[in-house]
């Protein structure tokens, strides 16, 4: 219904057509209105080979359900509630989530509900296990093990430099900079991540395939951030601007900001070109990205040695333990807000980081 509406179809009910068995449900999308012939020969079909009518134009409620008979008409109440005014009451007021999914939110099996689960552990013994979707609560598992390590990794190694500095009766640094040092490398670490993985997903449709949206996203990102982080202390010394990270971070915003205008015209004007000439383009595109993503990590660490060398460790403790949870963060979010969404959020993270400059 969704497809057909963006495609411009005012009445999306008059093409649509559905029948069922006892197991399984065939879905008719028509270029074109279902006439009357169309939908006698269906009913025809079904009465010859016991197939139920889940659906057509002018259905009327009583027609459901007659061979393979259940509890109630589901799939017609269903179908009707959709092409109703109160669509958007019915999707939030379903069992599972079954929104379409898009380019920007391609997650097909994404049906679970945190409403759903108490009822679908009551069910266990008749069999409600099986409706359970087990990716997304290991997904939210995965992320709260995460923050926990983080946490330890991020606190313990701290109390140690406390524990040393105080038996070597040195004063360690403010804690307004140990603050500051925290917020840069968990916003560059997230940031970074966020990227990257919305990236991957965004490069799917363009490389045509995910194993080759993987590799050529993570070789150009790992390839031109290095090459950003090996020339930035050069590029600090002689460009006054890009000693600041605020320069850095408006670069990595500009860059984001081009990348997203130019994926859409990609899409439609080089998607039947080569698979060699789609790898080059695509990593083209991200190089003056990645290129400046890679500079804000070695330019920090140059301000943390100036404060306090003994903290240059933990920061890349901080950044390390952002960099997994923010891999997993980054679907999740993406899973509600979309994969431009994170993009955005990865950005924001880079302005807190310049405004947090140790």
């Amino acid at each position: 219904m969704v497809a057909l509406e963006r495609s411009g179809v005012a009445d999306p009910g008059s093409r649509l057509a559905m029948i069922r068995s006892w197991k399984t449900s065939t879905l008719l999308v028509k270029n074109g209105a279902f006439s009357a012939e169309d939908i006698a020969a269906i009913k025809a079909f079904c009465v010859a080979r016991s197939f139920d009518l889940a659906f057509y134009p002018g259905m009327r409620p009583e027609e459901a359900n007659r061979y393979n008979v259940v509890e109630r008409p589901d799939l017609f109440d269903g179908a009707a509630a959709l092409l109703s005014p109160g669509r958007e009451a019915f999707l939030q007021g379903y069992k599972f989530h079954i929104a379409p999914a898009t380019d920007d939110k391609p997650h097909f099996f994404h049906f679970f509900k945190w409403r759903s689960l108490p009822e679908l552990l009551s069910l266990k013994e008749q069999g409600g296990l099986p409706l359970l979707e087990w990716g997304y609560p290991v997904l939210v598992a995965t992320l709260v093990q995460a923050v926990v390590a983080s946490l330890l990794l991020i606190g313990l190694p701290l109390a140690w430099v406390a524990r040393v500095g105080a038996r070597q009766n040195n004063r360690l640094p403010l804690a307004g900079s140990r603050g500051r040092v925290l917020v840069y490398f968990l916003a560059i670490g997230f940031g970074f991540m966020f990227i990257e993985i919305a990236f991957i997903q965004k490069f799917v449709l363009f490389l045509s395939h995910p194993l080759y949206a993987v590799a050529v996203v993570l070789f150009a990102f790992l390839l031109f951030a290095g090459i950003g982080s090996r020339v930035s202390k050069r590029l600090a010394e002689s460009t006054r601007a890009m000693r600041h990270p605020a320069a850095v971070a408006g670069a990595i915003c500009l860059s984001a900001a081009l990348c997203l205008v130019l994926l859409p015209w990609l899409f439609q004007h080089s998607m039947g070109l080569p698979d060699a000439a789609r790898i080059l383009i695509s990593a083209a595109l991200i190089a003056p990205l990645a290129f400046f993503m890679g500079m804000p990590f070695p330019l920090g660490l140059a301000r943390v040695e100036a404060i306090d060398a003994r903290l240059i460790p933990w920061a890349w403790g901080i950044n390390g333990c952002a960099s997994v949870t923010g891999a997993v963060l980054a679907t999740l979010l993406a899973i509600h807000v979309g994969f431009t969404a994170v993009v955005v959020a990865a950005l924001v993270l880079y302005g807190v980081a310049a405004a947090a400059r140790p």
